[in-house]
Order: structure tokens, then C-alpha cells, then sequence
């Protein structure tokens, strides 16, 4: 079993397409928290979260996956899946506690437009939108390569 500091420390290290992938995967926790936020007022948006989630869930897949390849290296592929669960469970409370980076009108229609047919990159354009300088996982400090 690996720790919580052995999950941070290789979460901490995602470059590239990997780093891209934890954006989504904090997209998507970040739009389901927030929609059962949200659920009590005039701007719930639970039904278009589930379409974002419907639209979206091969790309949110093929990200998850990318993750575990990214980590299953440095921690096998149970520990990998672990630290997964972890960082979804740590980006779950975090946005439970805190606001969203948006008001829930605006994730409202961030949800509804990201559950409509859009272009390759919207999803990562729209983590980079509503996550900001908000990424649970970080690059690491030395970039052996760009993307």
C-alpha cells in the first residue's frame, strides 16, 4: 500500500499529455461536486453535467488511463489506481469545502456547451478556462521535453 506522500509525489511529476489528462480528470470532479452544489438553487445543472459526462466520457476515460500509465511505472499498477483514488478523492473534498472557480450559472453553462459536439482540445481548453492556477497536480519543476 502506498502512502499519501508517495501518491502527491508522483502526481506532482505529470508532464505533457498526462499533466493535460489530471486537468480533465479535475474537470470533471470539479463539474460533479459543483452540480450537486448547485442542485438546491434556480441553477442547477445536473442534467447537464450528466450530458457533459455522456458527451464526454471517452475522452475523461482515455485520460483516466493515461494517468495510470504515467504513474504505474513509478508505483505498479495497484498503487497507481490508489494514488488515482486519491487525488479524485482529494479534488472531490477540495471542491465540497470550497467554491467552485466559477458561480454555478457559469459551470451551468460551461456543463451544457461541453455536452454539445465541439472540437478536439475543448475539454483541455476548458480545464485551463475554469481550473486556472486552481491544478491539484502540478508539472514537475524540470521539463525534460515539451509537448
Amino acid at each position: 500500500m502506498i502512502g499519501a506522500g508517495q501518491a502527491q509525489a508522483a502526481t506532482d511529476c505529470l508532464t505533457g499529455a498526462a499533466l493535460d489528462a489530471a486537468k480533465l480528470r479535475q474537470l470533471d470532479v470539479m463539474l460533479l461536486v459543483s452540480s450537486l452544489r448547485c442542485r438546491t438553487g434556480s441553477d442547477d445543472f445536473r442534467n447537464e453535467y450528466d450530458s457533459f459526462l455522456i458527451r464526454n466520457r471517452g475522452e475523461l476515460g482515455v485520460a483516466n488511463r493515461r494517468i495510470l500509465s504515467e504513474l504505474s511505472p513509478q508505483l505498479g499498477a495497484r498503487g497507481a489506481a490508489n494514488a488515482l483514488d486519491k487525488l479524485s478523492v482529494a479534488l472531490a473534498n477540495h471542491y465540497g469545502q470550497h467554491s467552485a472557480t466559477a458561480p454555478c450559472a457559469v459551470l451551468k453553462g460551461a456543463a451544457a456547451e461541453l455536452g454539445r459536439p465541439h472540437g478536439a482540445g475543448a475539454l483541455v481548453a476548458a480545464a485551463d478556462r475554469y481550473i486556472g492556477n486552481d491544478v491539484t497536480v502540478s508539472a514537475c519543476a524540470i521539463r525534460v521535453a515539451s509537448r
